[in-house]
């Protein structure tokens, strides 16, 4: 044997532990596996509670699953799925609902969360379980909603509500609804109640060049028709990149835009909550006019 031969032959047996993947390969495996899970709106068949006759049979449509006590939503998802994806169905209790009766209930609970999405840019939450809890005024005297949050969310679904894309609300024609819901909603949808001070207020004199530039395009915004690109429930993701933190911007540039007396007369009126406070990391104005006009293309319909 060759002294080469007998050093390899001496060092063959040194075998290593070293795994080597495909690293590329990892992250797409790794992506497709935590794609479901890192979604925010989400519903899967395990969140589902599905009510049938008292001897389990299925329901054969979503009145019937509710008839037995399945929550709306759960009713609506059950039926979205392919028959052999449902989930086994529970025995229901005769006679829990009224039909008639729970689905006009249902009717207005889905009224409720609609208008809760256009006026807080959120779902009803399953906080707070009195009558009157975090609830705007209007839904209370208007559309009578005489149940907390919780209860209209709970009443809905069996999973939390946020697991629903809002998008939904887009295709709702407000144009059809009563005078005053119409009219409370354009008086202050979530995301425009700050552009209330722009529309109202003119720019107080010896603003900056650059102030002023930002103030009129802002202004503009209030007199295009409302949109859904700006309402906070279902804001474009291109607008966020470009506006940053949107009420925190407006923020700070209301306050080098107006007065301490006005923005003190604006909270003594009601048209915002308080006199904003300046971040330092929301200061995205400076770049919104020389970025041209903004186009919505989303109208709302009020």
């Amino acid at each position: 044997m060759s002294v080469s031969a007998g050093f390899n032959a001496a060092f063959n047996s040194f075998k290593t532990t070293i795994v080597d993947i495909d690293i590329d390969a990892l992250g797409s495996k790794i992506g497709s596996l935590i794609a479901d899970v890192g979604q925010l709106n989400v519903v899967s068949v395990g969140d589902l509670k599905v009510f049938g006759s008292s001897d389990a049979k299925p329901p054969v449509d979503v009145k019937e699953a509710i008839q037995w006590g399945t929550k709306f939503f759960d009713a609506l998802y059950y039926f979205a799925l392919a028959e052999a994806q449902r989930p086994a169905v529970k025995g229901g209790i005769s006679g829990i609902n009224e039909i008639g009766e729970s689905m006009l209930l249902v009717k207005k609970r889905l009224l409720w969360t609609a208008i809760f999405l256009m006026l807080r840019g959120s779902y009803p939450e399953a906080q707070g379980s009195r009558v009157g809890t975090d609830i705007p005024a209007f839904l209370v005297n208007i559309c009578q909603m005489k149940e907390s949050p919780a209860d209209t969310a709970n009443g809905l679904a069996s999973f939390p509500l946020g697991a629903i894309n809002p998008r939904w609300i887009k295709k709702i024609d407000w144009s059809k609804f009563a005078g005053p819901i119409r009219q409370r909603l354009a008086l202050g949808l979530a995301g425009y109640r700050q552009l209330g001070p722009f529309k109202l207020y003119d720019c107080q004199n010896g603003a900056d060049s650059s102030v002023l530039e930002a103030f009129n395009w802002v202004r503009s915004i209030t007199s295009k028709p409302l949109d859904y690109s700006i309402l906070s429930a279902t804001r474009d993701p291109s607008l966020i990149s470009r506006l940053g933190s949107w009420n925190k911007a407006l923020g700070n540039l209301m306050l080098v835009c107006f007065t301490q007396d006005q923005l003190q007369e604006m909270v003594s009126n009601k048209i915002i909550f308080s006199i904003p406070v300046r971040d330092p990391r929301s200061d995205t104005w400076k770049s919104w006019s020389s970025g041209g006009e903004l186009s919505l293309t989303n109208p709302i319909g009020l």
